[in-house]
């Protein structure tokens, strides 16, 4: 209760009366087979479309190896054609469906394809160039070491040798080098050609495998690539002074050891200290800076200097050094972006050189190595990451790329390759191997080229068995097969299209019976007759299931002819079109089925003779009348209890079995007396209300369409007593028009005038 402890004014919150119950959904399915590639594991996966299935769960299948086909599709007993599931899913999106929950089934001897990378120094080509041309502009040139490093240049596509040269010059910034010999033939990025650095090294560093298994992943190539993460200014050091601007005064010839200068701020020979940088032009020069006169002063540069001819007003800045002693240390900006054991590269000019961050404290980086060479503050250094490219093509043409940027190969981080790749990918998952290394130079690299494609992956058709498909309960999120269905508590129509076996289709009714919130739709086995109908029957007794003949004809799309599917995803999208066009209340029946030939869509012709045999048995019919098309024709359950013979029937009584169930739950320990009892007659009333007047209930008014009863006369003192509250409820449903009975009398002249 609130406590009031001092004056004052005191809002308050209270209930209005009766919370509502919003009614369960009823259109989502879920559906158990096999399909091209998808997650194996963890809970089933949600599409909503059929293009979205193709995209997690691959195309439509081919028929297995004779062997195996013929194994499964001749057992009557245990048998099935679940090469045909992409097929039955279309068949849901096709008649209405809209959301469908697929849990994929594999063989217990499936395998992931894989592949195994080495280590070597590569670099893509990233521009043609021509034959005769000593100029290559690259993918990068992290790991290079720069001046005089021998290279290698290869075709992509038959990994023939081009040409080898010794790098001349480069420019890191614009991943050019220059070559000390001339090309002699062409090379192309889109022949996929590139430079290598020595030989590449056999010793294993990752190794790739497709994220499920199957024979898909062969299909799966993965990329790995050293990038500049960050490119990040050297800092001056503090004790280089203040920096200053000025400009030529007078012209300079080319390769003159002195040039005139404007006194500028910061010009004080007195001042700076006895190594002085300027930059004039592109180039740079140590100088010995000359006492001012007359508002000018002369700069020395060092004898043999080499440069162009400069002209007046040309612009000369000094660059202050990063480093003025030999040390492991350099004031960097944008040091926070660095971290223990970063890799970086450092470029001096003529010399790249790799180290490792050893500690950053404000700008101050200390690397892992003595800092070789001296660098300015026009220098930059790069974070050297790792880039992951994936791509994957399937049969259809339907292609998938990804690229995961900013990637550690070391340190237990989120940014380390393979947990990165584990929570992000949708195609492989890495593993870290012995001799993975940080150091560019080793990077990992594939054999040959620079695309690892994956191999070895095996569907194992021939291991796969019923207990595949009934699946075991390793708990949530870890189960497979129609136990896997459990996971998902939206699920209210669930199949395994194609497979009859009596294991499977067994463990699917037990599953829907054990749940009590959902249905099954059942197929026969494909080309029975009349008689083997009525015996494939005979298997089942349940109200929570139902069972339609014969199978269907559709159009194969990746054979481009006719075949015979089972009727059970078409099924289950009419059920969720129904739904929701009408009500579950509404009989999934006289509805015409959709995404089957126009012409002979159902395998066989089922007369009104015929179905005088099977309705009453619980057998729907699927039917083709002139004029009104191909429909379904039945709509019974495999209950022999008759109370329980329409579909509609029992559908909606679970549709209300579990929105009170939900819609109910605040009532869970709160005080079990009479204002309680009336809350909740008043709560299921309000909505059976509801569910009344949708047309779901028989009767004219709410009294005789249902009664709800939660007083003294539904529990005894000895329930009060054990916490037990007693809510007794009683609906009238609708049942469908299954005969529709028109008696005509003929009326003869007599008995007019009479």
């Amino acid at each position: 209760m609130a406590e009031y402890l001092s004056p004052g004014v005191y809002i308050e919150e209270i209930d209005a009366g009766p919370r509502p119950i919003a009614g369960v959904g009823t259109s989502t399915a879920g559906m158990v087979g096999v399909t091209a590639r998808g997650p194996s594991t963890g809970k089933p996966k949600l599409v909503t479309n059929f293009l979205e299935f193709q995209n997690t769960f691959g195309g439509f299948l081919p028929e297995p190896d004779p062997s195996v086909r013929d194994t499964w599709a001749n057992d009557p007993a245990e048998g099935g054609r679940w090469w045909l599931f992409p097929l039955a899913v279309k068949g849901f999106f096709d008649n209405g469906g809209q959301r469908l929950y697929v849990k994929r089934v594999v063989s217990g001897r499936a395998t992931a394809a894989s592949g195994t990378l080495g280590h070597g120094l590569v670099s893509q080509i990233a521009a043609d160039a021509a034959k005769g041309a000593t100029s290559l502009e690259l993918g990068h040139l992290i790991g290079f070491a720069g001046v005089g490093q021998r290279i290698t240049v290869f075709r992509g596509d038959d990994q023939r040798t081009i040409h080898t040269a010794a790098v001349a010059a480069y420019d890191a910034a614009a991943r050019r080098i220059e070559l000390d010999s001339a090309l002699p033939a062409a090379v192309r990025t889109a022949r996929g050609d590139y430079v290598q650095v020595g030989a590449r090294s056999a010793e294993q560093t990752l190794s790739f495998s497709a994220i499920s298994p199957g024979s898909w992943g062969g299909a799966v190539q993965v990329r790995i690539l050293p990038v500049a993460a960050a490119s990040l200014a050297v800092l001056p050091d503090p004790q280089e002074g203040a920096p200053f601007t000025t400009r030529l005064t007078e012209d300079a010839a080319a390769d003159s050891e002195t040039v005139e200068v404007a006194t500028a701020a910061g010009l004080d020979p007195g001042e700076l200290p006895d190594e002085v940088w300027v930059q004039i032009g592109p180039d740079r020069f140590k100088v010995r800076v000359g006492e001012p006169a007359d508002g000018t002063l002369t700069l020395t540069l060092p004898a043999g200097a080499r440069h162009p001819a400069w002209q007046t007003g040309l612009t000369v800045r000094r660059v202050r050094r990063g480093n003025t002693a030999p040390g492991r240390s350099l004031r960097i900006g944008g040091a926070s972006r660095l971290y223990p054991d970063a890799v970086v590269q450092l470029d001096d000019g003529t010399r790249l050189t790799v180290l490792n961050v050893e500690s950053v404290a404000a700008d101050v980086v200390v690397f892992g190595g003595p800092v070789q060479g001296t660098f300015f503050e026009t220098d930059r250094i790069q974070l050297i990451e790792a880039q992951v490219g994936t791509r994957f093509t399937d049969p259809s043409g339907a292609s998938v790329t990804e690229t995961f940027d900013n990637l550690r190969l070391g340190g237990d981080t989120p940014a380390n390759v393979t947990t990165a790749l584990a929570a992000r990918s949708k195609l492989v998952r890495a593993t870290a191997l012995a001799g993975l290394s940080t150091d560019p130079a080793e990077f990992p690299v594939p054999a040959i080229g620079s695309w690892l494609t994956l191999a070895d992956g095996d569907d194992a058709y021939g291991g796969l068995n019923v207990g595949d498909f009934v699946g075991v309960d390793g708990g949530s999120g870890r189960r497979t097969g129609v136990v896997a269905l459990e996971d998902i508590d939206e699920v209210a129509v669930c199949a395994v299209p194609g497979v009859w076996s009596d294991t499977v289709e067994s463990a699917l009714v037990t599953h829907c019976e054990l749940l009590r919130d959902r249905f099954a739709v059942l197929d026969p086995q494909d080309g029975l007759d009349i008689e083997g109908i009525q015996t494939f029957r005979e298997r089942f007794d349940t109200k929570y299931a139902a069972l339609y003949y014969p199978w269907l004809v559709t159009r194969d799309p990746l054979t481009n002819r006719d075949v015979e599917i089972p009727p059970s995803g078409h099924l289950a999208g009419i059920y969720a079109r129904v739904d929701v066009e009408r009500g579950v209340h509404k009989a999934p029946a006289n509805t015409v089925i959709r995404g089957i030939r126009a012409v002979d869509g159902i395998a066989q012709d089922i007369t009104k003779r015929h179905q005088d045999v099977l309705n009453p048995k619980g057998i729907n019919a699927l039917r083709f009348f002139p004029g009104l098309g191909q429909r379904v024709w039945g709509a019974r359950t495999l209950s022999s209890d008759s109370s329980w013979k329409y579909i509609n029937v029992r559908r909606l009584f679970l549709y209300l079995e579990e929105s009170i169930d939900e819609g109910t739950q605040w009532v869970v320990f709160e005080p079990n007396d009479e204002a309680l009892w009336a809350l909740v007659r008043q709560t299921v009333a309000n909505f059976l209300t509801t569910v009344w007047r949708s047309g779901a209930l028989a009767g004219t008014t709410a009294d005789e369409a249902f009664f709800v009863a939660c007083d003294r006369t539904t529990m005894t003192e000895d329930d009060l007593a054990n916490g037990r509250l007693i809510c007794v409820i009683g609906v009238a449903p609708v049942f469908p028009a299954e005969f529709v009975i028109f008696r005509i009398q003929q009326k003869t002249r007599e008995t007019q005038l009479a």
